[in-house]
């Protein structure tokens, strides 16, 4: 079972049954967090519970780095926390403990438009029981699940402004990011190269190309999530009123 665990197999392909699977436990925890954090839950231990939540997701990308370093496979260009949804559950568990509107809505946009996705169409290639396909599907189902929970049962807003705001961060943190892959010949933020698998960038064109395309559909995705959120809680409320 531990060579399992340890041994990559790239055996895990989009869209089979492991896929499909992974997806509706994922949706059912989502489902039980969100509606039991806003049914049943009092204040401190919903932010208790968002907290040891993201303490975890945190925890999984600290154990990969341990893992590899154990097995003699670990590679500096891939596997520092340096990836958007790598990153996430470090600064989330600061947001939701302090509970801050105003950070939550800066990293709701790239959880939400990046992470979000990242559960449909993976960049995974390992199947269950590797640690990778663990870690990948707990860190991301929870860093969607605190973005959710912020809307949800903190009842946060979002302001126009917000997605401004949130666009112009995450080109800070790539300009960031930038040099670091240059210095490490990595592929942090995939600012260098595609990430592999069926994902949304392979809708955006070759490299470097793509990279201006996101820039874009960056900017329009933000905006789609900013109204349909604003129509959903329009919507949730018209419900509970009637």
């Amino acid at each position: 079972m531990l060579e399992r665990f340890l041994v990559p197999n790239g055996s895990f392909v989009n869209y089979t049954a492991e896929h499909f699977v992974s997806l509706t436990i994922s949706i059912i925890f989502s489902v039980y967090v969100l509606y039991f954090g806003k049914k049943y839950w009092n204040p401190e231990k919903q932010r208790l519970y968002i907290t040891w939540l993201l303490i975890l997701a945190a925890s999984t990308q600290i154990m990969k780095i341990v893992i590899k370093n154990y097995d003699g496979s670990f590679d500096i260009t891939k596997d520092l926390p340096l990836h958007l949804c790598n990153l996430m559950p470090f600064v989330m568990v600061a947001v939701m403990w302090a509970k801050n509107r105003k950070w939550w809505a800066f990293f709701f946009f790239w959880i939400i438009a990046g992470s979000s996705q990242s559960l449909f169409t993976t960049s995974l290639t390992e199947s269950f029981p590797h640690n990778e396909f663990i870690r990948y599907w707990v860190l991301h189902v929870i860093i969607v699940v605190a973005a959710l929970y912020g809307a949800i049962v903190y009842r946060f807003d979002l302001q126009k402004k917000d997605i401004i705001h949130s666009w112009i961060g995450i080109n800070i943190i790539a300009a960031i990011i930038y040099p670091i892959n240059v210095a490490l010949g990595a592929n942090y933020f995939y600012l260098n190269a595609k990430p592999p698998g069926t994902t949304f960038y392979a809708l955006l064109g070759p490299w470097p190309y793509y990279i201006i395309s996101l820039e874009f559909a960056v900017l329009i995705i933000f905006s789609m999530v900013y109204y349909i959120f604003h129509f959903l809680k329009k919507t949730s409320q018209t419900t509970q009123a009637n």
